[in-house]
């Protein structure tokens, strides 16, 4: 059997569905939700969680690069799709081909949505993205005029949103740094609308914030990692709970299974993996996994991590090689070849969480998602 044979991902659709209900649920109704789906959805499969976004309540989906937005097309998802990051004259084309609308957040922007705009047979719905605080992508105050002079030199681009980023809204519980950027924001709707653009879909609100304020007065709100069922951060729960806007149900909706592909016995006193890290305190039995971090099991998770294995927590040994990782199962005497593994998600009563994962890595939840490449297959329960 191949090597993509012994590891899955499971997705559960039905999770993803709750989620965006639950924001739904949770929005004022005028507020409409975009559904981020960029680098796979965040490992979920983005197709798949498109899909699932848009039966529960999704409005509009959000990707990364002209890319996404064609498999999409091609998948014939008909939703509203807006491209976040940049794009050149070409990648602008193919957006107005697609129908899907897109970000400007430079004049070099302005001017390749133009160009792709110049033969007037062709049109395209422009985000104007403005720069409040992160410093990223986003126009300054002195470029709008020359932007705006851009979009009225050609009638194929037609102005439709306005949007900005947060810097500081989920690793902090003092978010007045966020209220700053706010108030910056406001500034620049201002400025719009004295230039005659009215009626604008204006969004700045990610998870966190779509968690944490009252957005009666927004258009849009885009809901990244919390849409696949994983708090923004600690600090973003610790600080709903303590505005008593913690009721939100976010159900997790991924699973790393990988089968055992070995078990071996290893004398007390030997070695275990490259660098002779670990060394058998006694006789132990050792189940080789075949994943590492050329498959997105990072080679930090090295003498930190547990994987679940007929419901019981199993610590990683050694070093995590290139394919392959080894777990002792020594207190875990029924554990054979073919065995289901759970690197991430429930086995029995034992869970591992994202959360979990990072905190070992010493990194974030999003990085760790977004792990897992070719090798794996992935599987869709609703």
């Amino acid at each position: 059997m191949s090597r993509e044979g012994w590891l899955h991902i499971l997705v559960d659709r039905g999770a993803l569905r709750h989620n965006m209900s639950e924001f739904r649920r949770h929005l004022p109704t005028a507020v409409r939700l975009l559904a981020v789906v960029k680098s796979e959805a965040y490992g979920h499969g983005l197709i798949s969680a498109a899909g699932a976004f848009l039966e529960g309540g999704a409005d509009m989906l959000g990707v990364h690069s002209i890319n996404e937005a064609a498999v999409l097309r091609a998948a014939g998802v008909a939703a509203p799709v807006l491209v976040l990051g940049p794009l050149d004259r070409d990648g602008a084309v193919q957006a107005a081909r697609l129908g899907v609308e897109i970000t400007v957040s430079s004049v070099s922007g302005a001017h390749a949505a133009a160009a792709a705009v110049s033969s007037g047979d062709r049109s395209v719905r422009v985000h104007l993205k403005v720069e409040t605080g992160v410093n990223r992508q986003g126009i300054v105050e002195k470029e709008l005029d020359e932007v705006l002079d851009i979009f009225a030199g050609e009638k194929g681009l037609r102005l439709v949103g306005l949007s900005s980023h947060f810097a500081d809204i989920e690793d902090t519980t003092d978010h007045s740094f966020a209220r700053i950027q706010s108030a910056r924001f406001e500034n620049w709707k201002s400025s719009l609308v004295e230039r005659g653009h009215r009626g604008l879909c204006v969004h700045m609100s990610c998870s966190a914030a779509a968690i944490l304020w009252p957005l009666s007065e927004v258009g849009l709100v885009r809901i990244g990692i919390a849409g696949y069922g994983v708090w923004p951060s600690r600090e973003t729960l610790v600080s709903a709970r303590n505005r008593n806007a913690a009721d939100l149900d976010l159900r997790p909706a991924l699973s790393w299974r990988c089968r055992v592909s070995q078990v071996r016995m290893v004398p007390a006193g030997e070695t275990v993996g490259y660098g002779r890290q670990w060394k058998a305190p006694v006789k132990s039995r050792i189940a080789v996994l075949p994943v590492g971090y050329a498959d997105g099991y990072p080679r930090g998770l090295s003498g930190r991590a547990h994987v679940l294995l007929g419901g019981c927590r199993a610590p990683v040994v050694g070093r995590i090689c290139m394919n392959l990782t080894m777990v002792d199962v020594t207190h875990i005497p029924d554990v054979e070849s073919d065995d289901v593994a759970v690197l991430l998600g429930r086995q029995g009563e034992e869970y591992i969480s994202v959360e979990d994962l990072a905190g070992w890595l010493g990194t974030i939840p999003y990085e760790v998602l977004v792990g897992p490449g070719a090798s794996w297959t992935r599987k869709e329960v609703d």
